[in-house]
């Protein structure tokens, strides 16, 4: 309460609250190492001490540590999702034997160690240096999650006193109930287990048997009681009644919440429109527009070095992503369905979802941010396989598309409002696929940043930090990590990309794989793909004019390198330019020759 009487409102108190309590207790901690005893249960539920990973040799020896240690981020990457998934959070002090409380220390950088914890688990906590005794420890605080977080080997646990133990979804929403935050979608519907449609869970166990997971007792769901499948779900309470969700998903519903027109081209004939009747569970109208995107989406055959394979025009797990996203993430309060619409000529699809984009979500970061109006819906969904885990399904749309040669997807918001994403497919592009497949390491061949590092350079003859910073949604800082991570990945064990001046170009090595048959140079001209290799006369201006967006002059050297011209080439047509009256050649003369934009 104030001096004048009134009571003053903080939004986010409840978090701030948290957080607060976390402090004091990793102080509580701290104070009680000092005093050369470890914390009890009670306080280890809420601060954990962690051991770096890895920096245990032969006998135990401690080695020395080092700013990046991948065992380390595995390790407190599942540590981080258990706390998150623990009511109110908490924090992990690093570099802290857990046992003895004997301090280590750690080297770990914290952005570093934040940005891979936040690659596997989706959450991206607080990282703080703190100097204990003149030890550097990392204090890692973790907020209370919206919806369950899955670790690394697709579990969910929490913290209970000093260990952290496993929880089904259901009792983690019963949890979440009592929480200030609670989603709608969690609570109670009133119908119970005899109101759920035998169609709906025929489909669940369908999509539970294809689900890609290496745990037994995720796959035994699919096979168990409806009861037991649905609270393992998380959709079925303790009480035995469906959460708002559960019904959505399992019940009949009241009208269509998905259709499916498919036409030959845009604005053109309707060539079939799907609508489910009343009456049909959202479950069943999520696979019936699949089946009919699956037969929409044709195949098509790659030829390859022993043995030819077959390819959808549009990834379908992008699709997919696409489908349930704008099914998930739209606005329940609205009545209007979710449609999908196929144009035949174009292999493209475009999902509008009603409702606008909430929780600071726009389509300038949507690859970055995370939000989930209806987390219970969300959770339910990917429980059953249909999407990733939060965040990455979106990041696995866009590296799909660009490394088959397709353009990245469209996300949008529209009036209304909505949310429109188009993906746009068509027979992949075999240079850059065989581009994109040839990139070691072999793991950063998934790596969404390195696959539009490449799309970037694969349509502009250089990029810069600062245009990679828009591309990927991310600052200056990290998109030039990006690009030295791009650059450290070979092809024929030579660079992918490399750095000129304060810029970066595709490397040699890989306008070279790109364009080793004649064939594959004019697909890749007829696609505007590395037009700026031996640009023509009518691209020779859009090559020196985007140079001198971010530079002041343009040399021969700078045109040589970004068209791969001779020297004696590239001042013939900069000399051109200037007969053009599109350029200006500068004051000096002999190696310092060069030209400037036209005023």
């Amino acid at each position: 309460m104030r001096e004048d009487g009134t009571v003053s409102f903080q939004p986010g108190t409840e978090l701030l609250a948290d957080r607060a309590r976390t402090r004091e207790a990793v102080q509580g901690c701290l104070e009680t190492l000092r005093a050369g005893v470890l914390p009890d249960d009670i306080e280890r539920q809420r601060v954990d001490f962690k051991e770096e990973a890895g920096r245990r040799g032969v006998g135990g020896v401690l080695l020395s540590g080092s700013p990046e240690n991948i065992k380390a981020a595995d390790q407190l990457a599942d540590e981080v999702a258990a706390m998150a998934n623990t009511p109110g959070g908490g924090a992990l002090i690093v570099g802290v034997e857990s046992r003895s409380g004997d301090l280590l220390g750690t080297e770990l950088e914290r952005e570093w160690l934040r940005q891979q914890i936040y690659r596997r688990v989706d959450v991206a906590p607080d990282i703080e240096v703190i100097n204990e005794r003149g030890i550097r420890l990392l204090v890692i605080y973790v907020a209370e999650s919206r919806e369950p977080v899955e670790d690394t080997g697709n579990r969910i646990r929490w913290r209970a006193g000093a260990a952290s133990v496993p929880v089904d979804r259901s009792e983690w929403w019963t949890h979440r109930q009592g929480r200030a935050g609670w989603d709608a979608m969690s609570r109670p519907s009133g119908l119970d287990v005899s109101a759920v449609r035998a169609g709906a869970v025929a489909v669940a166990r369908e999509y539970l048997r294809r689900r890609d997971t290496s745990d037994d007792a995720q796959r035994d769901i699919a096979g168990a009681p409806t009861r037991d499948l649905l609270r393992q779900l998380g959709v079925l309470t303790v009480d035995g009644v469906l959460t708002e969700a559960g019904a959505l998903l399992f019940c009949p519903a009241p009208r269509a919440w998905l259709t499916w027109t498919r036409l030959d081209v845009e604005g053109g004939d309707i060539l079939a429109r799907n609508e489910s009747p009343a009456g049909v569970s959202l479950l069943e109208q999520i696979q019936r527009v699949e089946t009919l995107l699956d037969a929409a989406n044709d195949l098509v055959t790659i030829p390859g070095q022993f043995a030819e394979r077959t390819l959808r025009k549009l990834p379908m797990r992008s699709a997919r992503e696409a489908v349930l996203n704008g099914v998930v993430h739209r606005d329940w309060n609205l009545h209007e369905p979710t449609t999908v619409t196929w144009v035949e000529e174009d292999s493209s699809l475009t999902v509008v979802s009603p409702g606008g984009f909430v929780g600071g979500i726009t389509s300038d970061n949507v690859l970055t941010q995370r939000f989930s109006r209806s987390p219970a819906l969300a959770d339910a969904v990917r429980a059953l396989g249909l999407v990733d885990k939060q965040g990455i399904g979106m990041d696995r749309m866009y590296r799909e598309m660009v490394t088959l040669g397709h353009r990245p997807p469209i996300v949008i918001e529209e009036p209304g409002p909505r949310v429109r994403t188009r993906l746009v497919g068509g027979s992949p592009v075999i240079p850059v696929m065989r581009l994109t497949s040839h990139i070691q390491p072999t793991a950063r061949q998934r790596d969404v940043q390195v696959a539009l590092v490449v799309y970037t350079l694969l349509h502009h003859p250089f990029t810069t930090a600062r245009q990679m910073a828009a591309i990927l949604q991310r600052t200056a800082p990290e998109a030039e990590e990006a690009l030295e991570t791009t650059h450290r990945c070979v092809i024929d064990e030579q660079p992918l990309i490399t750095p000129y001046k304060d810029t970066w170009l595709l490397s040699p090595a890989a306008r070279g794989l790109l364009t080793s048959t004649k064939a594959d140079r004019d697909l890749l001209h007829r696609l505007r793909v590395l037009w700026y290799e031996a640009p023509t006369p009518l691209d020779a201006p859009t090559v020196a004019a985007a140079w001198l967006a971010v530079h002041d002059r343009i040399t021969s050297g700078d045109y040589a390198t970004l068209t791969g011209l001779t020297t004696a080439g590239a001042r013939g047509v900069l000399d051109r330019l200037v007969g053009d009256l599109q350029l200006t050649r500068g004051d000096a003369a002999g190696r310092n020759a060069h030209y400037v934009r036209r005023v």
